[in-house]
């Protein structure tokens, strides 16, 4: 009978199996692949609408959902500062939900872009889109309520063009959506809220729809 070799190795990381035929020795590899998650979440987006200095719009609810029945853990995330949600982490088996909510306040009238992400702590992650629509509000404000802000600007002088966006929020560096107020050089900011600072910055777009840098920013509290 022939001797064994004693030095057949292979370098895939796998299961392996040997067998020996006629004293050669022959690696019967089985790899194994992750596990599938099939991670889906119900709604797919979701839509709020408020009204400037009005009240919060109702939360709604985000399902999500597996086919193993493997426990794991998950979490939530967003990017943006006037989104949330009712639990930042949680566990499921098959099927978990979180309740995600909006905070308008400070908001000027806009149409706002953001997501909540739902990461499994095993089989990635689904980001669900969130669109706020805050409307103007239909009383002017007052002294008590709020006030306004008026910015302008130097008029750009390029041919070609089209208006300007105004860029408006209570951060520094962290704008709403822009506010688009045609060719003009000045715009007024309504319905300011009491005891908060709000930040502007403007840019100018081409009749192509082009749009410039931002310009530098300016600032204003209301009091």
């Amino acid at each position: 009978m022939n001797r064994l070799p004693q030095n057949c190795v292979s370098p895939i990381l796998a299961l392996r199996s040997r067998l020996f035929v006629g004293g050669l020795c022959a690696l019967l590899v089985i790899l194994t692949g992750p596990t599938a998650w099939a991670f889906q979440v119900s709604p797919t987006s979701l839509t709020f609408q408020a009204v400037q200095g009005g009240g919060n719009p109702a939360s709604q609810v985000v399902n999500f959902y597996k086919k193993t029945l493997r426990q794991v853990s998950w979490k939530s995330s967003d990017n943006a500062g006037w989104l949330g949600a009712s639990a930042a982490s949680g566990v499921m088996t098959t099927s978990a939900q979180v309740v995600v909510t909006v905070n308008t306040s400070g908001l000027v009238a806009g149409i706002y872009s953001g997501a909540m992400t739902i990461t499994l702590s095993k089989g990635g992650s689904v980001s669900i889109p969130v669109t706020l629509t805050v409307a103007p509000s239909s009383s002017s404000g007052n002294s008590t309520t709020g006030t306004s802000a008026t910015l302008a600007w130097m008029a750009n002088t390029d041919s070609d063009l089209a208006g300007y966006n105004v860029y408006v929020g209570t951060s520094s560096g962290i704008y709403g959506s822009p506010v688009n107020v045609g060719n003009v050089t000045a715009y007024t900011a309504g319905n300011l809220k009491l005891g908060t600072t709000y930040y502007f910055a403007v840019t100018a777009y081409d009749v192509n729809g082009n749009e410039s840098l931002r310009s530098s920013e300016v600032s204003k509290s209301i009091y």
